[in-house]
């Protein structure tokens, strides 16, 4: 978390207004859950690479602080949420981008329409570029296009404009990469543009198949059932992962001993691997991510979905 908040600092330091700005169109396609992105360049007029680089550079300096991505942490006013490029579509989009074969240039208005997400690219000579995105509105398809008017106030009257030509960007950054780092300034429109519903399915099936590996459950198979596609759960098996509590033996042994002196329930085979039910799932996920916790100064005890280690940013 510490190298998230210094290189969030060192980004606010570099003068953005200065940059050079690229624009990009992408277009997402999904074929049994994995996601393809096309990706083309537009051009665009000084004004709006203007805005852009305006719009990029005022969420830069908005954001105060940099936490660790957390698949339950929800956003965070002015913070931003800090996870590696490498862990998510973004970098496969940026590698595109990169490349030494530059993608193609839209040169039709068909070309843009149902676009999924804008990237603005911004240079600074000897630096890193940072990558701006935003999800489209619902506006860049056919049918809202169509259904939309526009207008300016001209002469004094309102002129109606042809709206087929009509495509807006709100201000907003969702989220940017800089130096191998993505932060996200709005988690929702993030998961839902680099496909994470479906690297969170993913992550459910590599962790039942780690919990096959490790011997850990009677029935871990059963996880995969009772997980589903349920996004609460996918989410709480996801964070389970990436802590990865359940490779620690002490941690599992603790949790049992735990277990029986508090009366949480959790049940265990005559061997001593872990059972579960629909009844029990919930409290199993969440003490496999050590989401029950006991206050020091008056012993209550708490589930909790986000918790930081002391000497950690609040």
């Amino acid at each position: 978390m510490e190298e998230k908040k210094r290189l969030l600092a060192k980004i606010k330091t570099l003068d953005w207004s200065r940059a050079s700005v690229s624009l990009y169109l992408i277009k997402r396609t999904l074929v049994h859950r994995q996601a393809t992105y096309d990706v083309l360049q537009v051009n665009a007029d000084d004004k709006l690479r203007k805005r852009l680089r305006g719009i990029a550079s005022s969420k830069i300096q908005q954001s105060n602080n940099a936490l660790e991505y957390d698949f339950h942490t929800a956003d965070l006013d002015d913070n931003l949420l800090g996870i590696a490029t490498s862990e998510t579509d973004f970098q496969a989009i940026i590698d595109v981008i990169a490349a030494e074969d530059e993608p193609g240039f839209a040169d039709s208005i068909e070309q843009l329409i149902d676009s999924w997400l804008y990237i603005a690219r911004l240079d600074i000579a000897g630096k890193p570029p940072m990558y701006a995105a935003r999800r489209v509105s619902e506006g860049w398809t056919t049918k809202k296009v169509s259904q939309l008017i526009s207008m300016i106030f001209q002469d004094n009257m309102l002129v109606d404009i042809d709206q087929k030509e009509i495509f807006r960007i709100d201000g907003k950054v969702d989220f940017f990469s800089y130096d191998g780092t993505t932060f996200i300034a709005d988690k929702k429109n993030f998961e839902t543009a680099l496909n994470f519903r479906e690297g969170m399915e993913r992550n459910r099936d590599e962790i039942v198949d780690e919990f096959h590996t490790l011997n850990l459950f009677e029935n871990a198979t059963e996880i995969s059932t009772l997980v589903g596609n349920n996004i609460r759960r996918l989410r709480r098996l996801s964070q389970v992962k990436k802590a990865a509590y359940y490779k620690d033996a002490n941690f599992l042994a603790n949790l049992k001993r735990v277990n029986a002196e508090e009366g949480w329930g959790i049940k265990y085979s005559a061997d001593g691997k872990l059972l579960v039910t629909e009844e029990d799932i919930e409290i199993v996920l969440r003490v496999l991510n050590n989401d029950r916790l006991t206050s020091k100064i008056n012993s209550e005890n708490f589930d909790v979905d986000v918790k930081h280690k002391l000497g950690s940013p609040t």
